[in-house]
């Protein structure tokens, strides 16, 4: 298997490249929500570093939310688009258990249960789960992934002695985090390993076709876990009530 892992839900774009030797290839952006015009060059980039052409790809895979709704749809459109054009399977892996596993290793080593991951959706809300690792390498899940309220996650880990946060929910709401855990082991994942990369989701990617866990180009979707703003209004009326009084 050759497969080209694309990660655009946080603010730097990365590709990553993983083959049947477990090498991952790595490449990754340095400018803030520039996936529109860097994703492409950087999966050139990490396919130039691996030694494999596009041809040669037997999968490709997208880190598919939850994250910036804009970088989500440019990473699985990207995705569907090389599918599509190379008559490949996609691979669909969830950026928030991404993480979790890039964070796992750094947890374990510093002898805490659980790791937690949050995103930022801002007003005190977060997209989050929370796993524990297995003694055979696998995640166990603590807490499923979805959108709540930081306090309301907080609440749900009381239980927890220790914990490792990563993602950028830290950056909004550590105080917070260290007011709810006074007391309990809290741990803060440093900056290479708190944001998303595509070179976990490549080795979740790959896990998952061995598995045979692989779909058609249509079938790759984006995970928003909520509307956007816009659909929001527009669903509760607010938005449609705006537009009549101008229309008038």
């Amino acid at each position: 298997m050759k497969i080209l892992a694309l990660e655009t839900t946080g603010k730097y774009g990365s590709a990553s490249v993983i083959a049947d030797d477990g090498i991952i290839h790595s490449a990754s952006g340095d400018q803030e929500m520039n996936h529109l015009r860097g994703i492409i060059g950087l999966a050139d980039e990490a396919l130039c570093d691996a030694g494999i052409s596009k041809n040669e790809l037997t999968h490709v895979a997208a880190s598919v939310g939850p994250g910036s709704f804009t970088g989500i749809r440019i990473g699985v459109t990207a995705a569907r688009t090389l599918s599509q054009f190379l008559n490949i399977p996609c691979i669909s892996v969830s950026s928030l258990e991404a993480m979790a596993l890039k964070a796992s290793l750094a947890a374990s080593d510093a002898g805490c249960d659980a790791v937690a991951v949050i995103i930022n959706a801002r007003r005190h809300q977060v997209y989050a789960g929370a796993w524990k690792k297995r003694s055979d390498g696998s995640m166990e899940v603590l807490l499923e992934e979805k959108q709540y309220m930081i306090e309301e996650f907080l609440e749900l880990l009381k239980d927890c002695d220790s914990v490792y946060f990563a993602g950028d929910g830290i950056d909004a709401y550590e105080d917070i985090i260290s007011e709810y855990r006074s007391g309990a082991s809290t741990l803060y994942a440093p900056p290479e390993i708190r944001y998303q990369n595509a070179s976990t989701v490549a080795a979740l990617a790959y896990a998952r076709a061995k598995a045979g866990k692989v779909m058609s180009y249509d079938e790759l979707m984006p995970e928003y876990m909520r509307l956007a703003e816009a659909e929001q209004k527009l669903k509760e009326g607010t938005l449609s009530d705006k537009i009549c009084k101008i229309s008038k």
